[in-house]
């Protein structure tokens, strides 16, 4: 049964265990040389999708090229985490605990210092979140008392290394 907006909201503001708030992506710099290069890949691909007949990968990649130049116009807005005793609140979002099923601390700072959550929907199966300045070992402690901890994962997800060497 669905929570009335009035009850959502204030299960949303007891989650005040670990609050924080981060940038709601990463913002990648991309230089001329970036664009350049790009350009070129994608025309590649749009050549050789000419070259076989396979008109609707040329529209996929034009799409994806025009997508992804807009998209990096856009400054990321500040998302406020909240973690707490009935879930993690990403940017306004309830996720219960019932939702998620596992949780993985990638921590190296100074250059990765993550919280990924994954949860059992289909359509968005993991979060990540920028730990920021947040204790790892807290938040673990806190975590472990709700979640089961994937140990297994010891370093970013190969999207996420993939997106910061193409700068996505």
């Amino acid at each position: 049964m669905p929570y009335s907006q009035e009850l959502l909201d204030d299960i949303i503001k007891a989650q005040d265990v670990f609050v924080w708030e981060t940038s709601a992506w990463e913002k990648r710099e991309r230089g001329p040389r970036w664009y350049l290069i790009m350009s070129v890949v994608a025309l590649a691909f749009v050549i050789y999708a000419v070259f076989t007949n396979n008109f609707l990968f040329a529209f996929l990649i034009l799409l994806s090229a025009i997508i992804l130049v807009l998209a990096g116009h856009e400054e990321p807005h500040p998302a406020l985490i909240q973690i707490g005793r009935n879930g993690v609140v990403v940017d306004g979002k309830l996720h219960e605990y019932k939702d998620l099923s596992n949780f993985s601390i990638v921590y190296h700072p100074p250059q990765t210092k993550l919280l990924y959550v994954e949860t059992n929907s289909l359509i968005r199966p993991r979060l990540r979140l920028p730990l920021d300045e947040q204790n790892p070992i807290e938040l673990r402690d806190h975590l472990k008392q709700y979640l089961d901890e994937n140990l297994l994962l010891q370093e970013e997800h190969l999207s996420d290394i993939l997106a910061r060497l193409f700068k996505i």
